[in-house]
């Protein structure tokens, strides 16, 4: 059996699986969101993985649940999407908008002034908290120290 060239081998073995997945991903990736991340990689080993000719049933699989997947995972876990990939327009649009709404808020001279009143009422409270407490301690102190000097009587009274 003569060997096979490397072009031939492409055409009949791995172009017909990877053409298609390559059009696939392409109209996927046109048709998501703007906002939301297309992970072209990860669309395309899903792909393969599903469409192999040689294996049978792995149409339901997504990609964490592939083994080599789950297993480069479990070394090196994904980090998390950021916001931006997760969140809608809309709702990116709320936090913009209350983040901004909130800034004009703080740098109203009626509420700027309401903030530093709050910082010097939590100071007061703060310390009145701290005396309490250190009266309380003493007061333990004070109280222990009674009680130790009341069992040493009895103990001398009963000798």
């Amino acid at each position: 059996m003569a060997e096979e060239s490397a072009t031939s081998y492409l055409e009949r073995e791995i172009f017909p699986v990877l053409l298609p997945g390559l059009e696939e991903m392409l109209h996927v990736a046109s048709t998501t969101e703007k906002r939301k991340r297309f992970n072209s990689l990860d669309y395309l080993v899903e792909y393969l993985y599903k469409h192999n000719p040689r294996k049978d049933g792995r149409d339901e699989i997504t990609l964490a649940k592939i083994p080599f997947v789950e297993e480069e995972w479990k070394k090196n876990p994904r980090p998390p999407l950021p916001p931006s990939a997760t969140l809608s327009e809309d709702e990116a649009r709320l936090i913009i908008q209350a983040a901004y709404r909130g800034y004009r808020t703080r740098c109203r001279e009626d509420v700027q002034l309401f903030r530093e009143w709050q910082k010097g009422r939590r100071k007061e409270i703060n310390a009145v908290k701290v005396i309490q407490r250190e009266w309380r301690r003493h007061r333990e102190e004070k109280d222990d120290s009674k009680t130790s000097e009341m069992n040493m009587n009895q103990e001398n009274e009963n000798v």
